[in-house]
Parts: structure tokens; sequence; C-alpha cells
């Protein structure tokens, strides 16, 4: 007997001794549930046949092939209805391809990500006829996606080929390795899709064998995801570049005016980003970039808006945390903008949970350690800005000026002789003041003077008020009293001092 309890959705099946047995207690079953809906015609019951005799065992093996049949097509049912609710890559009744896995693993990749961003797809050659390097090349490739994977400025998806990922995704690095004796050859290049360029190769040779100490082959796949994805590494810079789109173009203006500081950069920077957000108020790292401008108007009096620039500085702030808490970068501007305020606190745990979400970041490195020194705690900043200094091939002068400045307070002049020849492309406002110090240790008091007329000329609010100047800037009143002191008498009178 087949029936349907009231209220149920799964049918129940029995099997009674005999068939007209069967028939009478079922419709007798079925009858409330008739009365919950349409009535069972009548005309219907007295054409239906009376069924013919059976025996137990016939109308049990009845019973069970219908109850069969009828799971097998629920089930059937169920199945289409749950695939066919979401796309799957291939095509009907065949596995799908490489290409094709790895053009629905960077669509999903995009859906699960802020838009605007590069998208960066891994892709292995592998050596069928020695499988311990190929097994070794995974690893690798792994333990690469781990690292960049921290980084929220992009994508990665990993793959083991890259055919058919033409205009899904932005770049291509293409691995491989081969064995010369003991030695493990490494070779990468990154490709751009979209127009077939080798923007960037590399290649080492490492004595690395399968199974061995894995430290070695972790430390290559930090350098080299570092040096891809850093803020200032080979693929930001060239999509920053070479994407024809307008949001990248708003975000490159605003990482532009780090290194040049200037009041049109700054306006045209700030305009940019405010668009983009009313377009796409969800787009985590506009917030980010909007609130260190915001920054910008308090700490160096560039094209002031209306209201508080510190509560405003917060809210954009809070608002990229809200949009993205697990973003490094979010959490990175958090400990910028309550430095700002003199939460300092709150500004050094900010700046160690970023350090904790993506401990590979030089830009993160720097910012915490150049928060330590205008602390005046140079001891705890310089490790971390070596770090970066080392890791960073394209870094700001910024990272430079501030381990010159925490070697300068410790004493290590010889190190800080290293960072100052650093400065000498730069005129920035950190530039040129790390420079004037480096010139007075060296007594050339002439020097001093001409690089201090030139800030002053380009910062006309240092020479007003050099000691509110420097503090809007973060640093500490012991910090500023050191740096006026080392600038010597000659310096000190050319920012306003006596």
């Amino acid at each position: 007997c087949i029936s349907m309890p009231v209220g149920a959705y799964v049918p129940d099946f029995e099997g009674v001794a005999g068939q007209a047995q069967a028939l009478a207690e079922c419709e007798a079953r079925q009858a409330p549930a008739a009365g919950a809906g349409a009535a069972r015609p009548e005309a219907f019951a007295a054409r239906s046949p009376a069924p013919p005799a059976a025996d137990g065992a016939a109308s049990r093996r009845w019973v069970m092939a219908v109850a069969a049949a009828l799971v097998i097509g629920l089930a059937a049912l169920f199945g289409w209805l749950a695939l066919g609710s979401r796309p799957t890559p291939g095509r009907a009744g065949i596995a799908p391809t490489q290409a094709e896995l790895t053009v629905e693993a960077v669509r999903q990749a995009r859906a699960g990500a802020p838009a605007h961003l590069p998208v960066v797809v891994l892709t292995l050659t592998e050596n069928a006829t020695e499988p311990a390097l190929t097994q070794m090349t995974r690893d690798f490739a792994r333990l690469l996606v781990d690292v960049l994977a921290r980084f929220d400025d992009m994508i990665v998806v990993l793959a083991l080929g890259d055919g058919g990922v033409v205009g899904a995704a932005d770049y291509a690095f293409e691995m491989s390795a081969t064995k010369v004796g003991d030695v493990t050859e490494g070779f990468g290049r990154l490709r751009s899709l979209k127009d077939d360029r080798i923007v960037w190769s590399t290649s080492t040779s490492r004595n690395l064998q399968p199974g061995g100490d894995a430290s070695q082959l972790q430390e290559v796949a930090r350098r080299l995801a570092i040096r891809l994805a850093e803020p200032f590494g080979i693929i930001q810079a060239d999509f920053r570049q070479n994407s024809p789109s307008p949001v990248v173009t708003c975000l490159f203006k605003a990482f532009n005016f780090r290194r040049t500081m200037l009041a049109k950069d700054h306006l045209a920077a700030r305009t940019c980003i405010e668009a983009v957000i009313e377009q796409d108020p969800g787009f985590h790292p506009a917030w980010s970039q909007l609130a260190l401008l915001i920054l910008d108007e308090y700490s160096s009096g560039l094209n002031p808006q209306p209201g508080p620039p510190l509560d405003r500085a917060l809210s954009a702030a809070l608002t990229a945390v809200r949009l993205a808490p697990s973003s490094a970068r979010a959490r990175q501007v958090m400990m910028d903008v309550q430095f700002a305020r003199g939460a300092v606190a709150d500004a050094i745990r900010s700046g160690q949970e970023a350090i904790g979400q993506n401990p590979y970041d030089p830009d993160i490195m720097a910012d915490l350690g150049a928060r330590y020194v205008q602390l005046n705690r140079p001891a705890e900043g310089l490790p971390l800005l070596r770090r970066a200094v080392e890791l960073s091939a394209g870094r700001p002068p910024w990272y430079d000026f501030f381990a010159f400045l925490a070697a300068h307070l410790l004493g290590a002049d010889k190190e800080a002789g290293s960072h100052a020849t650093n400065l000498l492309a730069d005129e920035s406002l950190l530039s040129l003041l790390g420079r004037a110090l480096a010139h007075a240790k060296a007594g050339e008091e002439a020097m001093v003077v001409s690089l201090l007329a030139l800030l002053a000329k380009r910062h006309p609010l240092l020479p007003a008020d050099a000691r509110l100047y420097l503090g809007r800037r973060g640093f500490s009143d012991a910090v500023i009293d050191r740096i006026l002191l080392d600038l010597g008498p000659a310096g000190r009178r050319a920012v306003g001092l006596r």
C-alpha cells in the first residue's frame, strides 16, 4: 500500500497479505487525505476493474517494485532540481576539462571578492617522468598561494593549466621545474592574459631534495609572493599602469600621491575616490584610500573640507573595516586613523592585528615600524623597517626615512647613512628632512640651510609652527625635540626657531 499521510511530503509503503485487502486498507487510509484536497472522482472508481486474486508473495513483490520505482524517480527529480539550480562546467555527459574547471574557479573567486581587483591564475607545468619533482612543484605552488592569499588587493586561483582563462583572469603566473643533477632549477613568468605580454620572469637554482627540509622552499615561496603581490610590487604596478578600469586609475592616483605629497595630486585622488564610492559604495579599498586622503587634510593642511577631518577619516576607516573585517589593509588604515586621533594603544593594537592577518606585507611592516619610531621607541620599529626595506624593491621613500630616523635615534650612524643615501633622489617632506639631518650630522651647515629652505617653500606650514606641523604628522614631543636639536642652530633658524 502506498499512502501520503496528512501534512507529510514522504509517502508510506506497506505490504499486506492480499491485494483486495490491500486496496481496502489503503483506500481507508487515504480517505482523510482526499478530504483535505480534491475529492476522488467516483466515475473513475466505478470503472476501475477489480484486481485479480494473487497470493501473498506476488503482492509483496508488486508493492516493493512500485516502491523502488517511486524512490528512484523521486531521487532523480530531486537531483535534477538541485543540479539545475547552479551552473556546472563541462557538457552534458562529458567530464569538464581543466580549462573549464579553471574558468569556473575564477568565476566563483570573482563572485566572492570585490570587483575591480586583479585576478591571478597560478599554473603548473608538471613532469610526468619525475613524480617526486612534480610533487615538490605542487607543494611549492600551495606555499605560494598561501602567502599570495593574504594580500587582499588581488584575487588568486591555483590551477593545473591556463588554457581558456583569457578574459576570465588578468594574469597567469606560470611555473615549471627541472632537475639537473642534485640541483632543482625553477622557472616562473608573469603573463598578462589581456595582451599576452610577458610582464616579468624569474629563475632560481637550489639544492632542494624531495621530502627534505621544507624551510628553504617556504622562504623562496614567501619572497616570490611578496615580490609579486606587495602594494608596490610587480603585479600591482603593472595593473595600475595597464588596466582600462577607471576605478583602478583612481586607486593609482591615491597610491601615486603617497610618493609626491603634492596638493594637486591630493585633490585629484580624493575627487576620483569619492566618485568611485558614489558608484560602488561596497568597494572597501576605496574607503581605505579615502580615510588616508582625509588624514592628509589634517596632517598637511591639504585641500581642507568642511567638518572635523579626524571624524570623517574615522568614519571612512570604520566603513572599510565593516565591509571587509578580514582585510589587513583596512586594519592598517584604522591604525593610521587611531594614531592621528591620539588613541595610541588602540592604534598599535590595530597595527598588530594587521600584521597578524598578513605578516608578509612590507607596507604594513613599515607603517607599524614608523609608528614605533614616532613614539620614540626606535628599537621596536627598526626591525620591522629593516625587513620592509629588504622585501620591497619598489618601496616609497618614507620606508627609508623612518629606517634612517630609527637608526639615527639609536646612534647607529653607519646604518642611518645607508638609508639616507636612498633619499637623495626624492624631494618629499620626509626625504628633505632626513637629508637635512644627515648633513647636520656631517657638519655641513650650508646643505642643511639649503634643504630646509626648499622644505619651507614647499610646506609653508612647517616654518609657521614647526612643532605643531610635525606633531600633526604623528611625531611625539620627544622625537620633535631630538629632530630640532640635531638640525643645529642654523637648521633651527631656517625653520623659524631660535
